[in-house]
C-alpha cells in the first residue's frame, strides 16, 4: 500500500466515479478501461490480499454511487423518505455493491500464481466473476456491468459471448496493459477488428413484412400517477394517444393505467378495443392484475384482445420497490416509504409469448431486461422483444439512458428487435444489431411511430447464455492454480 494511503484511496474512489461517463448518455466507453487500469494498479500496489480489499472498496463506492445514485430520487422525492435517510440508504446500497470488486481484489491475491499471471489474467477474471456474482446473488443487481458500456466497439461479440464475455475481454486488455503496453494495444485492435467482422454475420433473419408499431409515452409524472385525483386524466391521455396511433402493434407502458385491470371502467376498455379493431391492431397494455387470491397481484402486460389468456406477468421483481424481502428484517424501511403497489407476486421465469398476426412477442417489464441470461429464455421462442417500463421514479437522472443502453445489449445478444415502451422515457425502437433506430425525447407526451421486423433463428448466446463464458473463466483459475503448484 502506498505511503499516502488516503490519497491513494481517494484516487480509487474518483476513478470508480469517473466510469459513469462510459455509460449512456455520455457513452465515453474508453473511460472504463482507464478506470479499471487504476483499480488493477491499486491491487498491484497493495502487495497482499488484505491490503487489496481497500482499493476495491474505494473504487466500488465511487462507481456505484455514481452509477446507481438515482435511487435517491425514488426514495426521497417520490418515496418521501427523509433526505438524510435516503442519502444513507444510497451509501449503504453502494457499500454492499462495492463488496464485489472488494472481493475480486482479495481473491486476485489469494490465487497462488506468478505476478505476470496475477494481473494480466487473474485480476480481469476475478473482476468479471464477481460482477457475475453480483448479477444473481440475493436476486441480483447487474446494473452497470462493465460489458454494457462496450457495445459500440465490441458489439459483434455480444451474440456469441454476451455482455460478461465482452466485459472480460475489455478487462483482459487492461490487465495485459500492465505487463506489455504494445501487446495490449495489439489485442485491443484485434478485438475491435474481430467485432467489426462478426457484425456482418446475420445470426437471425427477418420473416414477413415490416411491422408498423406505435409506442405510447404518456409522460404521467410519478407524483400524479397513483393520485386518485388524476386517475381519469391518465385514462384520457392514453385514450387520446391510442386514437392517434397508426401502427399494427400499439404498446402502452408499465402500469399505464394506475389501477388493477379488473377495476378499469368497462366502457373505457371497450373503447380501447374498438380503436384497436378499427386499426386492425394488437394492443398490449402494462397494468397490474389480480392473482388467484384476493391479496395477490402481479405486474403484468395484457393483450387487450384476449386479456384472460394473453398476458405476461413479471418474474424478476425489484426489491423494496415491488416487494419487501425479509419483512421481519426490513419492515422498518417499508414503513418509511410511500410507495404504492409494493407487494407484487413473482411469476415463473419461462412464459409463453404474446401472439399477434405474424409473430410472437416476448414481453419483459422494468429492469428485467438487464438480466441477459434470463431474457434469452423467452426470447428463444419469440420473434420480437418488448420492454414495458416506468422510469418516472428516476426522472432527472441518467437511469433511463443507462437502461436503454442495456436494452441494446439484449437486442444484440438475441438477434431480435426490441421495443421500449416507457412512461416518461426512454421510449425507443432498437434493431436486431443493437442500434437505436428511433426514439422519443424524455418527459414528453407523444407516440413513437416506427417499423420493426419479426426475426427468426438463434444466436449462440441465446442457446447457451452465460454458462460457456463463466465456465471458461473458472477453468482459467483452475489452470492458473495447478500451473503454480507445478512450478
Amino acid at each position: 500500500m502506498p505511503k499516502n494511503r488516503y490519497l491513494f484511496l481517494l484516487i480509487q474512489c474518483l476513478a470508480g466515479a469517473s466510469a459513469v461517463a462510459a455509460f449512456a448518455p455520455l457513452s465515453q466507453f474508453w473511460l472504463l478501461p482507464i478506470s479499471l487500469w487504476i483499480l488493477f494498479t491499486g491491487w498491484q500496489k497493495a502487495g497482499s490480499a488484505r491490503q487489496a480489499l481497500w482499493p476495491g472498496l474505494a473504487w466500488g463506492l465511487g462507481y456505484f454511487v455514481a452509477n446507481a445514485g438515482w435511487i435517491y430520487i425514488s426514495l426521497h422525492t417520490h418515496g418521501k423518505m427523509p433526505a438524510p435517510a435516503a442519502a444513507g440508504a444510497v451509501l449503504l446500497f453502494a457499500t454492499y455493491l462495492a463488496l464485489f470488486p472488494m472481493l475480486a481484489g482479495w481473491l486476485t491475491w489469494k490465487i497462488p500464481c506468478r505476478d505476470s499471471w496475477r494481473f494480466t489474467l487473474i485480476a480481469p477474471t476475478m473482476f468479471i466473476l464477481c460482477e457475475w456474482l453480483r448479477g444473481w446473488l440475493f436476486t441480483g443487481f447487474p446494473w452497470a456491468s462493465v460489458g454494457s458500456a462496450q457495445i459500440d466497439w465490441l458489439g459483434g461479440l455480444y451474440p456469441i459471448i454476451g455482455s460478461y464475455g465482452a466485459g472480460w475481454l475489455m478487462a483482459l486488455c487492461v490487465g495485459v496493459f500492465l505487463l506489455d503496453k504494445k501487446l495490449a494495444l495489439g489485442l485491443a485492435i484485434a478485438l475491435f477488428s474481430s467485432s467489426q467482422l462478426l457484425q456482418k454475420i446475420n445470426w437471425t433473419y427477418p420473416i414477413g413484412e415490416p411491422l408498423k408499431v406505435s409506442v405510447l409515452q404518456g409522460n404521467i409524472g410519478q407524483s400524479m400517477k397513483w393520485n386518485a385525483d388524476f386517475y381519469f386524466d391518465s385514462l384520457k391521455s392514453y385514450l387520446t394517444l391510442s386514437q392517434a396511433a397508426q401502427g399494427q402493434l400499439i404498446l402502452l407502458p408499465e402500469t399505464a393505467i394506475p389501477s388493477f385491470f379488473n377495476e378499469i371502467p368497462p366502457d373505457y376498455l371497450a373503447e380501447l378495443r374498438q380503436i384497436a379493431q378499427q386499426k386492425s391492431a394488437t394492443l398490449l397494455m402494462g397494468v397490474a392484475t389480480r392473482g388467484p387470491k384476493p391479496d395477490q397481484y402481479q405486474n403484468s402486460v395484457v393483450n387487450l384482445a384476449n386479456p384472460a389468456q394473453e398476458q405476461y406477468a413479471k418474474s424478476h421483481l425489484v426489491p423494496f420497490g415491488e416487494y419487501i424481502p425479509l419483512p421481519w428484517l426490513f419492515g422498518w424501511a417499508y414503513q418509511m416509504l410511500e410507495m404504492p403497489m409494493s407487494g407484487f407476486q413473482r411469476a415463473p421465469l419461462a412464459q409463453a409469448p404474446l401472439t399477434m398476426n405474424g409473430g410472437l412477442i416476448a414481453a419483459n417489464i422494468c429492469y428485467e431486461d438487464v438480466f441477459g441470461d434470463e431474457i434469452r429464455i423467452n426470447a428463444a421462442n419469440a420473434t420480437l422483444l418488448a420492454n414495458f417500463t416506468n422510469m418516472a421514479w428516476f426522472d432527472g437522472s441518467w437511469a433511463a439512458e443507462q437502461h436503454a443502453q442495456m436494452a441494446r445489449a439484449r437486442a444484440l445478444e438475441n438477434g431480435r428487435y426490441l421495443i421500449r415502451a416507457t412512461n416518461t422515457g426512454k421510449t425507443a425502437i432498437i434493431d436486431a444489431k443493437g442500434r437505436i433506430v428511433s426514439s422519443l425525447p424524455e418527459q414528453t407526451q407523444a407516440v413513437l411511430e416506427g417499423e420493426v421486423r419479426h426475426m427468426q433463428g438463434h444466436t449462440p448466446y441465446q442457446w447457451a447464455g452465460d454458462k460457456p463464458v463463466i465456465g471458461l473463466l473458472l477453468a482459467l483459475l483452475v489452470l492458473a492454480f495447478f500451473r503454480s503448484r507445478q512450478n
